[in-house]
């Protein structure tokens, strides 16, 4: 009788022993208190007078509720935002950034790198990289070149010029009798404003500048620029 208890104890102890463990630990990862969405790469036009907007939201996600405080890295030279974001909040909420050009020439072209910090007052800094990109205006003085048999200049006499474009310089013009001189001057095409740019430049011992303006199309063009020659302002017409 002692031995039937003894092995029927030892079977006891087996069976427990041999039981398995169904407990399921479930770990729930906590969401991040807050995430900016929205951010990417933007590209701006050299001189161009538009404007790239880029929507940012900043969406509520776990814990308690915080302040949340936007701010930008510096600009690059000739870029500007437009001050009407909204630099806080709590989240979520949304906010616009207008990005554009304010150079009359133009922003540097390049890439830019750029940072928007995200600060919450409990969570702490987080930071969200993206670009400016800024890239030459397109070509568009193609039917500006070509010739102009009715000019009229600083002398008063009618005179002919021809233009062509610079093989190199994009929207750079070469007028090759400016002002009935016989010297060749170069002037720059802004494509938004139809302006023309004539730099100071000395060709000839006498130094010309000015500013005016060009259209052309398929069936005719003309120009109108005030300029500074070796007889004073005046201003010379070409069609």
């Amino acid at each position: 009788m002692k031995k039937t208890c003894i092995l029927i104890s030892l079977a006891a102890l087996t069976l427990v022993g041999c039981t398995k463990n169904n407990t399921t630990n479930n770990i729930t990862t906590p969401l991040p208190a807050f995430t900016v969405n929205g951010i990417h790469d933007v590209s701006l036009e050299n001189g161009g007078s538009g404007f790239v907007d880029l929507p940012i939201t900043v969406t509520y996600g776990d814990s308690a509720q915080e302040p949340v405080t936007l701010a930008i890295s510096a600009l690059p030279a000739g870029i500007n935002i437009d001050t009407t974001w909204i630099t806080s909040g709590t989240p979520s909420f949304s906010t616009d950034l207008l990005i554009y050009d304010t150079t009359a020439a133009g922003a540097t072209i390049g890439t830019y790198p750029m940072t928007l910090t995200a600060t919450g007052t409990k969570s702490g800094v987080k930071t969200y990289n993206f670009n400016i990109k800024v890239h030459p205006q397109p070509s568009c003085i193609t039917f500006l070149v070509g010739v102009y048999n009715n000019c009229s200049g600083c002398l008063g006499i009618l005179y002919k010029d021809s233009i062509y474009a610079d093989p190199t310089v994009v929207n750079k013009m070469w007028f090759t009798n400016f002002n009935n001189s016989g010297n060749k001057v170069y002037g720059t095409y802004d494509c938004n404003t139809e302006r023309i740019t004539v730099p100071s430049q000395t060709v000839g011992g006498v130094t010309y500048s000015g500013t005016g303006s060009g259209f052309g199309s398929s069936f005719s063009h003309s120009i109108d620029i005030e300029t500074t020659t070796a007889t004073g302002l005046c201003e010379i017409s070409m069609n």
